[in-house]
């Protein structure tokens, strides 16, 4: 406590808004972490759960972006301007789209693990995009992050699942190029816009997913005794698992950089296990619990020492 009153003031703000977007990525990856439970119970087609989703999603985050932005829609006509802004909307597109296609093809484990492989892209290219070099620590905690993966995995990759395991590398492309991207726009927009950017490409993946899935849900409609639990589960899953979260991560990935907001919300992947043996009884087998203990300790590790490091490098700057 005496430290930090005698800190600059410019230096605890950075470290109270650092804190605080932390937490808005943790609270967001355990909204997300639900999806694989989800998309398991919804009976419908896997693209047809992939649109309904997004547009229930797109629903809620329109209204966020009206109450946002409200007398200000011409801050949505330029963002819309910007061929960044579309490339991480399209981005956020193909990770929500071949996420819930992998969900359907191979286990919900495989599907989520796999796409969190998606923070070792972020690291590869923070640096050569953004300037961000990864620390030390953070390649301590993307090796890590691997191998839990990699005992989670145990022999699970196979087995017909070839398929759905493609398309969950697919997914992990999305989820580094949607941080990657939104990071590059912010260094070169301007600061006016900067704040809305995140929000505004989001709900625009939503809609590009939705399009996409257009097809398929006209065909393809909910249908049969499970029609309404159904629609339920993808009004749940619109509003609370991707809506709601991604307007936390919205409003975090601002202060954060690329790979701490990609690392922060690898804790997803460990939750969701457990919401799959709350729903269904399934059990994660014991070299799957010792990946997820592996993954979160690296980010609990590297989490811990990025708040310790950023008062250091905010006093001596």
């Amino acid at each position: 406590m005496l430290r930090a009153s005698m800190a600059p003031a410019n230096v605890v703000s950075t470290t109270a808004s650092t804190k605080t977007s932390v937490l808005l990525v943790i609270a967001a990856a355990a909204l997300w972490s639900t999806g694989g439970v989800g998309v398991k119970v919804a009976d419908a087609e896997p693209l047809v759960i992939a649109g309904l989703r997004s547009v229930f999603a797109l629903v809620f985050m329109f209204g966020v972006v009206a109450v946002r932005l409200r007398g200000r829609l011409g801050v949505v006509t330029r963002l819309l301007g910007r061929p960044l802004v579309w490339a991480a909307a399209a981005s956020y597109a193909l990770m929500v789209v071949t996420f819930v296609l992998s969900a359907r093809r191979t286990t919900a484990a495989n599907a989520i693990f796999i796409q969190y492989t998606g923070p070792v892209y972020v690291a590869m290219l923070s640096g050569p995009l953004l300037g961000e070099k990864p620390s030390r620590r953070d390649l301590f905690a993307i090796v890590f992050c691997v191998i839990g993966m990699a005992l989670t995995f145990g022999g699970e990759l196979g087995g017909g699942r070839a398929a759905g395991n493609a398309l969950a590398i697919l997914s992990s492309f999305g989820f580094a190029g949607l941080p990657l991207l939104l990071r590059v726009d912010q260094k070169r927009i301007d600061p006016a816009l900067a704040a809305d950017a995140p929000l505004v490409a989001m709900s625009l993946g939503n809609a590009l997913a939705a399009v996409v899935a257009a097809p398929a849900m006209i065909a393809h409609p909910p249908s049969g005794p499970a029609q309404a639990r159904t629609l339920v589960v993808l009004l749940l899953l619109g509003t609370f698992q991707i809506g709601l979260p991604y307007v936390l991560y919205g409003i975090a990935v601002r202060r954060l950089r690329a790979l701490d907001s990609s690392l922060i919300a690898t804790i997803e992947p460990v939750l969701s296990p457990i919401w799959v043996l709350i729903a269904t009884g399934e059990r994660p087998s014991v070299m799957a619990a010792a990946g997820g203990a592996t993954i979160v300790g690296a980010v609990v590790i590297q989490t811990l020492g990025k708040r310790q490091a950023d008062p250091e490098r905010a006093r001596q700057g």
